[in-house]
């Protein structure tokens, strides 16, 4: 097995339940790690960091699906165009009823959007306009973003900060956006709740879902002396 130095993970569906609260049996596995966890997600900066606080993570993650990283409490990257996503979000919206949730005024790189709209029809419209951004379906959103980043393009940056080489990088999440990083990582695990897809590339599936399904696999981690 290889070892692992760092863990990148995804928050809601991974971290957090269905409805976004964060399990206990999630809370108790992060305080047993002795590697630094990387949050990696689709939400605002703002959050993100407010949940490192909260975890005892370091303020290292990547928030936006890739659009915006934190290398420490001073040092943030921007590495997207909000301009290109709000043209796109004025050229969809005379097409589809886009309604944007209201962490807008928090968000640097991309729009979230509630999911009353035909997603999939949305994202060839995108491509049939060539527009320069990608429509994400996380299950708890769906957002445009500058297709130009992601969560892996993000997770390249903050491993050459850290210095830790990506195969010594643990990708752990749920949904579409995590795919970038799961194709870069040296050890990828789902939890049970996760996209087919994911799970088809993971090295381990957690029987259980959600934050009960992540302390699974940081215990499977353990047993196999990984972290």
């Amino acid at each position: 097995m290889a070892i692992i130095r760092a863990l990148a993970v995804d928050i809601d569906g991974t971290l957090s339940d269905q409805n976004r609260v964060l399990c206990p049996a999630a809370l108790k596995a992060l305080r047993k790690l002795k590697v630094p966890l990387v949050l990696s997600t689709g939400n605002t900066h703002c959050f993100t960091r407010t949940v490192c606080v909260l975890l005892g993570t370091p303020r290292i993650f990547i928030a936006e699906n890739g659009g915006v990283l934190s290398h420490s409490d001073d040092d943030m990257e921007i590495l997207a165009d909000l301009n290109v996503c709000e043209d796109a979000f004025q050229k969809l919206a005379a097409e589809f009823p886009l309604q944007r949730y209201n962490s807008a005024r928090y968000r640097f790189t991309d729009i979230a959007l509630q999911r009353n709209f035909d997603v999939l029809a949305a994202a060839r419209r995108v491509q049939e306009m060539g527009l320069p951004v990608e429509i994400i379906d996380t299950t708890y959103a769906v957002h445009i973003k500058d297709k130009r980043v992601d969560k892996g393009t993000g997770l390249v940056r903050i491993a050459e900060r850290m210095k830790i080489d990506l195969s010594e990088f643990a990708a752990i999440g749920d949904s579409n956006s995590d795919l970038p990083m799961y194709r870069l990582a040296g050890f990828r695990a789902s939890v049970g709740n996760a996209i087919p897809e994911l799970k088809q590339i993971s090295d381990y599936v957690a029987k259980a879902e959600y934050g009960n399904g992540f302390a699974e696999i940081i215990n499977y981690m353990n047993e196999n002396g990984m972290i």
